[in-house]
Formats: structure tokens, sequence, C-alpha cells
């Protein structure tokens, strides 16, 4: 690969908006303005630590509302006054039996359900006792018609609530092994400040192969986000792999691809027959030069903003995903790093393809790139918010697949005499 990166502007397509590649110098972003040096973007208050994740699970009883309780008894007011409406020769006492049944269904409580079985038989008895025509056969399955529901309502409780716990239960292990996998990355590094969001494709999933971290090194601050093909125990066991071996090797390799390097060897290391590979992106913020490095392992490129200017950060020559460097020459090498012009005020955003292939109801993907053209700087943990905003008007509450956002924006530094570019 060219020590270069390409951009352009976005374009509009029927596959995921993406950004068609020009060539461009080294170390320049000829398609975006130079930033203004007396203007510092990164001087918003920093998010809060974790500010930017998905809010963790806390899974609590439900507790039924007056309203719900009050139903069944409206049905029993209900059936008392059809039945003393309608001839003393007919009686709707039977149907007294929903009652239970509703009662076990809105409240979920087993003594409410109890509760409203003996209001309902009581009422079945005094129906019975204005109502002299009605055979006591018809009032004995009345009773038991209400007895026999509402033992079925009760097992029905304990076995919900039950199963609420045990999902109460499980939930709570997968938080913390999101909380595990995915630690909460710091606010602020020695030359950025950050922000990340997670949020999964289903409420009931809490961790996926989406993965993300940020660390200060002596050789600057780097940077990581990714996705796992597949789902499920693998997806995370390989993310975790993944992530220890950045977590290690971001602060011993001098050179960015031998991390990427690193990272393939240990997924070529896993048991035979997993199929697994990660598409990532590795990058590395020269900590006295305004230029970042970056890796491309077959992921949707980074995005550079700039006074409402937005460009993608894509390298040339795409390299394979980490797992599959066999695929192409050299075999088992990660591709040189590609150098951009990151200057004070500057912003990346890193995603998983989960947030370009969100589509509305007529199938249309979301386009990132417009999204965030033309939009005024904000503090990277507002920058989060407004796009998982844009994501949920776009697609509504439902994702296709899980989205992870990265954003970074620099600080300014003091350059030594040889930075200025």
């Amino acid at each position: 690969m060219d020590d270069t990166m390409d951009t352009a502007d976005p374009t509009t397509a029927p596959a995921p908006p993406a950004v068609p590649p020009t060539h461009l110098g080294p170390l320049t972003m000829a398609s975006l303005p130079r930033p203004d040096r007396r203007r510092d973007l990164a001087a918003a208050p920093p998010a809060p630590p974790g500010g930017g994740v998905g809010t963790p699970v806390t899974v609590t009883p439900s507790h039924s509302t007056w309203p719900q309780r009050l139903v069944p008894y409206v049905f029993i007011a209900v059936i008392v006054s059809a039945d003393l409406a309608t001839p003393k020769d007919v009686t709707f006492s039977s149907t007294l039996s929903v009652a239970p049944a509703l009662s076990a269904l809105l409240t979920r409580s087993m003594w409410q359900t109890i509760a409203t079985a003996v209001t309902a038989i009581g009422v079945s008895l005094l129906l019975y006792e204005s109502s002299l025509h009605v055979a006591s056969e018809v009032e004995v399955a009345a009773v038991g018609a209400i007895g026999a529901v509402t033992v079925v309502s009760c097992v029905s409780v304990g076995l919900v609530g039950r199963q609420s716990r045990m999902l109460a239960n499980v939930r709570s292990v997968a938080e913390t092994a999101q909380h595990v996998v995915l630690r909460e990355v710091p606010p602020e590094l020695s030359q950025v400040r950050t922000a990340v969001a997670y949020r999964a494709a289903a409420a009931e999933a809490r961790i996926g192969g989406d993965l993300y971290e940020a660390l200060s090194t002596r050789f600057g601050d780097r940077l990581l986000i990714g996705d796992v093909r597949g789902k499920g125990l693998p997806a995370v066991e390989a993310a975790a792999d993944v992530l220890g071996v950045f977590r290690e090797a971001a602060y011993t390799e001098p050179d960015l691809s031998r991390v990427a390097d690193r990272m393939h060897a240990m997924l070529a290391r896993r048991p035979a027959g997993t199929e697994e590979f990660v598409t990532a992106v590795l990058l590395s913020v020269d900590p006295d030069r305004p230029t970042v490095q970056v890796v491309n392992c077959g992921h949707p490129p980074p995005l550079l903003m700039r006074d409402g200017h937005v460009a993608a950060l894509a390298p040339a020559e795409p390299g394979p995903p980490l797992g599959l460097f066999d695929l192409a020459p050299p075999p088992d090498t990660a591709a040189a790093p590609a150098r951009a012009r990151f200057a004070p005020g500057d912003t990346l955003l890193l995603y998983t393809d989960g947030t370009t292939e969100a589509r509305d109801r007529n199938g249309r993907f979301f386009d990132l790139t417009g999204f965030l053209t033309g939009r005024p700087a904000t503090s990277p943990a507002e920058l989060t918010r407004q796009i998982l905003a844009g994501l949920a008007a776009h697609a509504g509450s439902r994702l296709d697949d899980d989205v992870a956002l990265l954003v970074v924006r620099r600080k300014p530094y003091v350059p030594g005499p040889a930075a200025e570019l």
C-alpha cells in the first residue's frame, strides 16, 4: 500500500452509502479545508466515563399499575350488569372464570389472581341467589370453572416468575461479560478525546462480535474498532482474543502493521473449523505531528470531519480481514500503514457496518456521510448521540445488525520545529 489515503465526496447508490476513492498525495487531505489552528474544537467538555456506551441492562421485576389491577374487576362489573339486565332464567356467571385469567395476565401476581378469583366466586353466588330459575348444577359448574382457571393461572404466574428470574440472571452474566470484553474507553487520552456507543440489534442480545479499544502508548494514542464474523459465544471469544492481543501489542510494537499481524496470528491459531475472521481498523495518532496512521483490514473506512466537510480515509489497496491474510500477497502480513493529516480540531469517526447498512421501510441504507456533512462541531459524546438518534429516525427501533461507534477528536498540541507540514 502507498503511504497515502484516498478521499471523495459521498454519492447516492443502491448499495450502502460509500465514498469513491480519488488519489491524494502523502500526508494531505486536499478535499478538506485546512484547520484553523487558533480554534480548538476539542474544547468541548469531555464526556463522562462510559457515557457513550450502550445503557447497561438492569432487569427489575415488573410491577402492575392500578389500571391493570382494576381491569378484572371492571370485567366482573360488566358481567353483573349483563346478568341483571337479562331475564332471571339467563345467567352469565360462567364467564366470570375469565377474571382470574385476566388478573394473572395483567398483574403477574399470584395474590392478585387469588383475590380476583375470590371476588368472582362471591359475585357468582350472589347472582345465583338472585336468579331462582337457574339450576344449582349451573352454579356448581360456574364455581368449578373459576376455581380451575385460578389454579392454572397461579401455576402460570409461578412459572413465568421463575423464567423471568432466570432471564435476569442470564442477562446479568451477559452484561458482566460485555464489560469485561469491552472495557470503558477513557474519554480523554494523550492526544485525543473519545466517545463510544454500542447498540445491539436485538434488545435481548447484550453482547456480540463488535469490538473497540483506545489506549495511550509511547508510540501515541492507538485505537481499534472491529467486527467479528458471526454471532453468539464463538464471536464473543474471538472478540476477546483480538482485544487481548491488541491491548498487549499496542504497547510493544512500534509498527502498527505488526500489531495487526499479531492479531491475525492469534486468529490463525484458533481451533480448526471455527472459520472466523475479523474486519478491523487500527489507528495510531502521532504525538508530535498532525498526522494519523491507518491500517485497514477489510473494514469500512474511518470518516474524517473538518469544518463541516467529510472524507473517507479509504486505503488505495484495501487489506483482507484479520484471519484471512493468507488470501493476499504477501501472506500473513498486513499492509503498511497509510497516513493522513489529523490536526487539532479534526474528528475521526470509526464505525461498524451495522451503521451504514441500517435500512428504512423502503429498504434505503443510512447515508452516514450525508448525515455528517455540514453538521456543526460538537463534543464526541454529543456526536455519538446525534448519530444514534439519526439511526433511530431512519431505521426505527429495530436494527438489522449491531452498531458500534468510536468518535476521536484531536486535542491541541505544541508541535516541534520539524512538525509543521
